[in-house]
Parts: C-alpha cells; sequence; structure tokens
C-alpha cells in the first residue's frame, strides 16, 4: 500500500496545482519517516523532480521540498542532495536560507565521508 500511495504521490509532483504538490511533497516526507524500505526507495527515485520544487512559485512547495529532500537523504544520495542545495542557497529567499544552511550543515556532517568534502561544504557555507 506504501509503494502503491508513493506511485500515485510521485504524479502529484507534476501537477500544475500546488496544493497537490505540497500534498505530495508533505506526505512523501511522511512515507520516509514511516514507510516501508520500498515505499521510501520509490520516494527517492523522485529526487530530481523534488529538486526543481525547490525554485516552484510557491513558498511552502519550496519549503516542504527541502523538507523532504533533508529526511530522503542517505548515505548514498547525500553528496548530490548537499550539491542542490548548495546551488540553491544563493538564490532562497531570507525566510529559507536560514533552514537550508542548517540542513545542509547537518546532512555534511552526518553524511561526512571524507574530512576534505565535509570541510569544503562548511566552507561554502560561509
Amino acid at each position: 500500500l506504501h509503494v502503491k500511495a508513493a506511485r500515485i504521490l510521485g504524479k502529484f509532483l507534476l501537477s500544475k496545482e500546488t496544493n497537490l504538490r505540497s500534498l505530495a511533497l508533505d506526505t512523501m516526507c511522511h512515507l520516509t519517516a514511516s514507510g516501508t524500505m520500498e515505499a521510501v526507495a520509490h520516494v527517492r527515485s523522485h529526487q530530481e523532480t523534488v529538486v526543481l520544487a525547490l525554485r516552484d512559485r510557491d513558498m511552502s512547495v519550496r519549503r516542504r521540498a527541502l523538507d523532504l529532500l533533508y529526511s530522503m537523504c542517505t548515505p548514498g544520495n547525500a553528496r548530490g542532495i548537499v550539491a542542490e542545495l548548495l546551488q540553491y542557497l544563493p538564490t532562497a529567499e531570507a525566510g529559507l536560507r536560514e533552514d537550508v544552511v542548517v540542513r545542509v550543515a547537518i546532512l555534511a556532517e552526518r553524511y561526512a565521508g571524507d574530512r576534505t568534502w565535509y570541510v569544503d561544504t562548511v566552507v561554502q557555507l560561509l
């Protein structure tokens, strides 16, 4: 059931309706926290679409996209997500910028495979 829900939510991410996109991102965030491994993997398969949602015209969609990227992060995709968030940071509005910085710092510390990457990431935050 979780996998089926993740598939349907993936389609909602592409909707022109802001409320549907927001609902999909929020529900996917809940799925990553409490869903089955298979459902979580399916949510992670939408990473590129979620990254695009960071540039949505609606602030609530951008915030939920940030929340979902943070919650879907694993050792395997952490560098990619952190790179996307760092690229987004200069264009993020002030209300979201602080959250992006905090999330990047946490992810960099949590998934630091090597010290060089961690230091480079933290320096970029400064």
